[in-house]
């Protein structure tokens, strides 16, 4: 049986997938989280997106910034076609380590990123860290109230099984709230969860209110389009 990991850091190391194809319905997945994300774009201004991994570089996202990087530890032929087709400046370094000066992006994608790394929390304050004041995060990571609960890996035919971490979404944003984020939005997505948060220069308050997560929002509703229940064996 699954566990839900409540050690930020792993002893074992994972490997990022470089597409959502290496996923079960991940085409499914990659065009509902961009379709969500898109809703947000009439809010992004500046200069620099950064996109962390395979899964993020093939986001739909519609954000119109200048300058789009995509950072991965392994660059690939895919990457490399993706990264053409795009227009991307394709980056190849570690993700716990940035390779950007701080306060010099102003939009970062982690599609399903914390999922498949070996410490997520240094992940994310270095996200903090490159991000420019009221800068945006759109993250997402894998539901565990879901079809993935009691799973361990991700089979796909053809494809090498991924091992992967679980976490609590309300984990995540705790973490985000430590990190001095904002969460604009929070939603479950079927088998994914998503969140937008925006970097906060100050705090609101001395003492500033979270946001509460409300988990029946997780166990309650229909998940929507391509997010449907998949069944236990599906994956």
């Amino acid at each position: 049986m699954a566990q839900i990991r409540w050690q930020a850091k792993s002893a074992k190391a994972f490997k990022l997938p470089s597409s959502w194809q290496q996923l079960p319905k991940g085409e499914q997945y990659c065009e509902t989280l961009g379709d969500y994300f898109a809703k947000f774009s009439p809010l992004i201004t500046g200069k620099q997106l950064v996109r962390l991994g395979g899964l993020s570089a093939e986001l739909e996202c519609k954000m119109s910034l200048p300058y789009h990087f995509v950072l991965s530890p392994e660059i690939n032929s895919h990457l490399t076609a993706l990264s053409n087709r795009n227009s991307y400046s394709l980056i190849q370094g570690d993700l716990i380590e940035l390779p950007f000066e701080s306060q010099s992006v102003d939009v970062c994608i982690s599609a399903n990123t914390l999922n498949f790394i070996q410490d997520p929390h240094q992940l994310l304050r270095e996200i903090q860290r490159i991000l420019t004041d009221d800068g945006y995060l759109f993250l997402s990571i894998f539901n565990p109230f879901s079809g993935l609960l009691f799973k361990q890996k991700i089979n796909q035919p053809q494809n090498p099984a991924l091992p992967f971490r679980h976490f609590l979404p309300c984990r995540i944003i705790d973490w985000l709230h430590l990190l001095n984020f904002e969460i604009i939005q929070q939603q479950t997505l079927g088998n994914l969860f998503a969140i937008v948060a925006k970097k906060q220069t100050y705090p609101l308050s001395l003492q500033p209110q979270k946001q509460r997560f409300d988990p029946s929002k997780i166990f309650q509703g229909e998940p929507v389009g391509a997010f449907r229940e998949v069944e236990k064996h599906e994956i």
